[in-house]
């Protein structure tokens, strides 16, 4: 027996800390900022964008870097949800530690006003009247009862004195747990979100049409429909910002049109739980006209690139690809640069070389150096919106939760358990005598104010 005394002390003293630590307020907070900071970087860092468009706002190395470490995704990476689960163990365990308190305070006890009771009730008061007893017990219970809906419990003690307990908001004291389990399930929603949705972004020219899509694991999701894009629109500040960029859209399912509509930012369109967010737009270079450039300004030839292939330049062994169109280019000073056209150029020998040919100064490349320079001649655009794809199963817990949550929370700040009780009894000289306490689980400077003009009520009664 002595034998295992070690060892059950020790496994006890590591439950012990492992509850605590799980209960621990510290814990709770440490979790919330954490969860806090992530979301307000998630908020910096556009999220879910295909991983070309972060090409723009970072360097290739900071892109790599923000990748590996989900920064573009994070509310799927594994340490969020290593943060989400912890906080929900931390909710569920301190949720059972409080639960004998929170029970207790359910029970009717102390249904008689004793002494002892009546130690520990706010403005605990005693009423004597020249009436019967029966007359300010029925005038009692018609005074107390406006302010305590229900039917009270009477109970007569030893020395013949007639007891009664009233109260309301005793539910009020749920209001813990209603508000954890909404936390619970709103987690749980996120997860049936993240394993059994996705996410995904795609490109649709204008008057083409797609029924496939590309997630942000890289996997191919295919559809149950068509989505068209009949016709894109932009309209910008006299800045160059963007004002407002809508897509006309329609869901086709056997060739036939089931749904149009016009989306906007914050204004998608829903079908069969797949959400189409408005999120991005572009013109993609259908094919562009390239001059070549000697240094004198003698033009060398010209070369017509079709988007994404290589093709040669003329007059010399290098070749040229065009990769991205922007209809608002920021110079690296930070400068507005207008309509560019990102161009890389592939030497003989040597590495790759990045070059952005600006349409409003066609000369910009010449400061580049070298034997020759390029200019756009001439580009065909096709105009495309961006899509974000939403899939989430889990939507609807997150909304049930959230409203749970808003439930909870109401409960818990406007609403409390108020007990009072109530003794009647004839005094030696024969009055009858009314005694009369209560105490509230909170706010108590409330429910002193609001039994104020019941116990004056009392006081009145002839």
């Amino acid at each position: 027996m002595s034998a295992d005394e070690p060892v059950k002390t020790t496994k006890t003293d590591w439950t012990t800390k492992v509850w605590d630590f799980l209960t621990s307020l510290k814990l709770v907070v440490f979790l919330l900022l954490i969860l806090s900071a992530l979301s307000i970087a998630g908020t910096i860092i556009q999220q879910n964008k295909p991983l070309q468009e972060y090409y723009r706002f970072y360097q290739p190395g900071t892109v790599a870097l923000f990748n590996k470490l989900g920064l573009f995704d994070m509310y799927h990476s594994w340490w969020f949800l290593a943060c989400l689960a912890l906080l929900a163990m931390s909710i569920t365990v301190c949720t059972m530690d409080r639960y004998r308190g929170i029970m207790a305070g359910l029970r009717k006890r102390n249904l008689i006003l004793d002494e002892d009771l009546g130690n520990s009730l706010q403005d605990l008061t005693t009423i004597k009247y020249a009436l019967p007893l029966d007359t300010v017990e029925k005038k009692m219970l018609e005074l107390v009862g406006k302010g305590f809906s229900g039917k009270p419990v009477a109970t007569t003690a030893e020395d013949s004195g007639r007891h009664y307990f009233f109260e309301k908001g005793k539910y009020s004291r749920l209001a813990f747990f209603l508000t954890h389990l909404s936390i619970l399930i709103i987690f749980l929603g996120a997860l049936v979100g993240s394993f059994f949705g996705y996410k995904g972004y795609v490109n649709i020219f204008e008057g083409e049409m797609i029924s496939q899509l590309e997630t942000r694991a890289g996997k191919i999701k295919n559809l149950n429909f068509q989505v068209k894009c009949n016709t894109f629109n932009a309209e910008f500040y006299p800045s160059g910002a963007p004002m407002d960029y809508r897509s006309d859209l329609s869901i086709l399912q056997n060739g036939k049109e089931i749904i149009r509509k016009t989306i906007r930012v914050n204004d998608p369109l829903t079908f069969e739980g797949i959400t189409f967010y408005q999120s991005s737009y572009g013109g993609q270079p259908d094919e562009v006209a390239i001059d070549v450039v000697n240094r004198d300004g003698s033009l060398k030839g010209t070369v017509t690139a079709p988007f994404g292939q290589k093709v040669d330049i003329p007059g010399v062994a290098d070749k040229v690809a065009i990769a991205d169109y922007q209809e608002h280019h920021h110079l690296p000073d930070g400068s507005e640069g207008g309509r560019a056209l990102d161009v890389h150029v592939y030497p003989e020998k040597g590495e790759e070389t990045e070059v952005w040919l600006l349409m409003d100064n066609p000369d910009y490349d010449k400061r580049r150096g070298g034997d020759y320079y390029l200019r756009v001649k001439d580009l065909k655009l096709k105009k495309y919106t961006g899509l974000q794809v939403n899939k989430d199963p889990g939507e609807i817990l997150v909304w049930f939760g959230s409203v749970m949550l808003i439930a909870g929370i109401m409960i818990a700040f406007f609403m409390s358990h108020k007990k009072l009780w109530v003794s009647l009894r004839t005094d030696r000289k024969g009055r009858s005598e009314l005694t009369i306490g209560g105490t509230a689980n909170k706010n108590r400077d409330a429910f002193a104010r609001e039994m104020e003009p019941m116990i004056q009520s009392l006081k009145e009664v002839s």
